[in-house]
Parts: C-alpha cells; structure tokens; sequence
C-alpha cells in the first residue's frame, strides 16, 4: 500500500505533463551568453484531477509530504543513462539544472528548467537539443522513477523546441516555426492536449526575454516591449498556437 501511495505524485506527473503553463525567460548579456530558464506550472492541472482521487490517495503520507528537489542533469544520471549521451549534450546537460516543486494538498506542482548558456552558439544548440536531453528515459532516472514516467509515452514535462528554426547571433534572435513538425508533435500529444481543453485548462504560453540593449525590432506585431524597450513579452495560449502557430515566431535584433 505504502508502495501505491508513493507513485501517486508521480503519476500526476505523468498525466498532467501536458497540461501546463508554461513559461520561457532569456537573460541576455553583452558577452552574447543567457540565462534561460523553462517554467511548467501544472498546479491548475493538479487542482483538477487530484478531485478525481480517493481520500485515501488524498490523505497519504507522500500526497500531503511537500517535495522541493534540484538536480543536476548530468549528475543525476545513471551509469546507463549517461553512456548515450555524448559531445556536446554532455555538456548541455552539466549546464542545466532541473527544479521541482510539489505541494499536491496545495495544488502545486512547479518544474524549472535552468540553463547557463556561455555564446549563442551554446543558447542555439541548448534550444534545438533540449527536448532531446529530457524525453523519459533521462528524465525518469532524474526523478529516480523511470518506469512509473513511461506510461507518459516519450513526452516527459512538455519541453520541445523541435518545432523551431533559430538563428542566434550577438545582437539578435531569430527562430520561426516548422508547421509541418508542429503538426507532428500537435498530433503526437492531441490526447493530452484534448484532455486539457475539457478540463478548462487554457494553457497559457509566455515568453519573456531581457537584452543589454534597446530593441530595434521584435518580427512580431503580438510582442510588447517595455519602456525601455529592453525586455520583450509574447503572451498567448495552446489553443491559439494550434490554430496559427506562427505566434510564436521572433525576430529580435537589439
């Protein structure tokens, strides 16, 4: 029973890895290094289905135990896990840092994604590899529970850049969608997606990016810039991306 009781925090995790808000911030220095960090907040997902549980689920020790854990990627992983990444994503994942964060009897559940990229090659390589660094298999042995992640098929926490094509340089940003890899890892993950729609879980979207210089250009008309015209935010939700996913498209030079 003790067991059962374990994986249950787990197992939300699994469900609900789609089902969140996310969040993406970039720091950017003169030097051309950043500061990322990936926020999936799944608390309004947790305040939904953890209703759907027993009140004995509910009043369990690992239920109400408040968990707040940081690991490092590369640390983190076993021997095994270890051996199949090589090069360069061995030195992406000894840069990033995975955060969480659960208080399920406060309906909160809160993951971070920390990375300290050194040159924009490093910020472009990081976006176009991440997703790959955090499918189940690594992923699992970092929350020491990979078979209990694998009924989540190879999604993990909803990270994937994928989609994107960057072009990163010193004094600009650029990436703009793939349609027909969206598409693909829309329908990939359209049970998920679905199953939050139903719930009334919005699924917002947020990108905010800081740069040591004013912005001239942002290549899109949806992104804000503050007065100072150093910070850029780009609000919308999943349901509006579906339907035109050029949204997220930048066009930063700054």
């Amino acid at each position: 029973m003790k067991k059962r009781y374990f994986l249950v925090p787990m197992l939300l995790l699994s469900v609900i890895s789609s089902c969140v808000n996310v969040e993406e911030r970039y720091v950017f220095q003169k030097n051309g290094s950043c500061k990322i960090n990936y926020t999936f907040n799944m608390g309004k997902a947790v305040s939904v289905l953890s209703n759907l549980l027993p009140d004995s689920v509910r009043q369990s020790p690992s239920y109400l135990m408040p968990k707040d854990t940081a690991v490092n990627f590369l640390n983190g992983l076993t021997d095994s896990a270890r051996a199949k990444i090589k090069g360069e994503q061995v030195d992406v994942a000894r840069s990033t840092m995975l955060h969480i964060k659960m208080n399920l009897k406060n309906n909160q559940m809160l993951a971070t994604v920390q990375y300290d990229a050194r040159s924009p090659k490093e910020v472009k390589y990081f976006l176009t590899h991440i997703s790959k660094l955090a499918q189940k298999q690594q992923l699992g042995e970092l929350l020491n529970n990979q078979q209990v992640l694998s009924t989540a098929s190879s999604r993990g926490i909803v990270i994937s850049q994928d989609y994107f094509n960057y072009d990163i340089g010193s004094k600009h940003f650029s990436r703009k969608v793939d349609t027909m890899k969206f598409r693909k890892y829309f329908k990939q993950n359209e049970a998920m997606f679905n199953m939050a729609k139903a719930a009334l879980l919005d699924m917002p979207y947020n990108v905010t990016m800081h740069f040591p210089r004013p912005v001239k250009k942002t290549g899109n008309s949806r992104a804000k810039l503050s007065s100072d015209k150093k910070q850029l935010t780009l609000n919308s939700n999943f349901e509006e991306i579906v339907k035109s996913p050029q949204i997220m498209n930048l066009k930063v030079e700054y």
